[in-house]
Formats: C-alpha cells, sequence, structure tokens
C-alpha cells in the first residue's frame, strides 16, 4: 500500500493534479461491505451525490441501485486517445506510466481533458 499511494502521489504532483487522495479505510463506515454496497456507503459517509467510476464498472454498478441511495452513478470514457510507443503498433489503456513514457507533462494535461461521462 505505501509503495502505491507513494507512486500515485508522485505522479499526482508531478501532473500538477489538486485532487487529494482519501485512503476509504479512513472513513467511517461497515469494511465488511462489498462491491457496490461498499461504493454507496463512502459515497454517503463524504455527503456525496455523485460518484464517477471507470467505464470498466459499467457491468458490475447499477445506475438504479445507486439511485435509489439518492447518489447519481455516472461512467468515466476516455476518447479514442492514440501515441506513438516507439515504433510499434499501438495497445491502449496499458497506464498512466506508459502514457508519461512517450508524452510531455503538456500533452497529458490535454488527455486528461479527453474523455466523457454517460
Amino acid at each position: 500500500f505505501n509503495f502505491l499511494i507513494n507512486s500515485l502521489t508522485n505522479i499526482k504532483d508531478y501532473l500538477e493534479i489538486q485532487t487529494p487522495f482519501i485512503i476509504s479505510s479512513s472513513i467511517r463506515i461497515d469494511h465488511s461491505l462489498k462491491s457496490d454496497k461498499k461504493v454507496m456507503a463512502i459515497c454517503k459517509a463524504r455527503t456525496a451525490s455523485a460518484y464517477l467510476n471507470p467505464i470498466g464498472g459499467v457491468n458490475l454498478y447499477d445506475k438504479s441501485n445507486f439511485g435509489k441511495e439518492g447518489i447519481e452513478l455516472h461512467f468515466l470514457k476516455t476518447s479514442g486517445l492514440s501515441y506513438k510507443q516507439f515504433n510499434n503498433e499501438f495497445i491502449p489503456f496499458l497506464s498512466i506510466i506508459d502514457v508519461m513514457m512517450f508524452n510531455s507533462k503538456e500533452t497529458i494535461d490535454g488527455m486528461l481533458s479527453e474523455y466523457s461521462t454517460f
């Protein structure tokens, strides 16, 4: 955990992202909850009215379940990003580290705004 949070903090600082991290284990909820029930409990504890999840959660989370709890569920879909990865065919969705290896900070800043929600 310490390695991961340190890595994410360094990436966030490098990209000058101001959003603070909140460690979910520090939030007072029933930590035996699983899946969407745990996410909804965290949202309620943080008084969130909306939750934004990556596109992969479409098959995991149901908008109506969140709606019943007064939480709007949205999914984040990145636009068709593509960049040169050496002289190889582009492989999408690798990691932020891959993006950082092949792109300038300014280019990444632009990429971070290339998404839609639904």
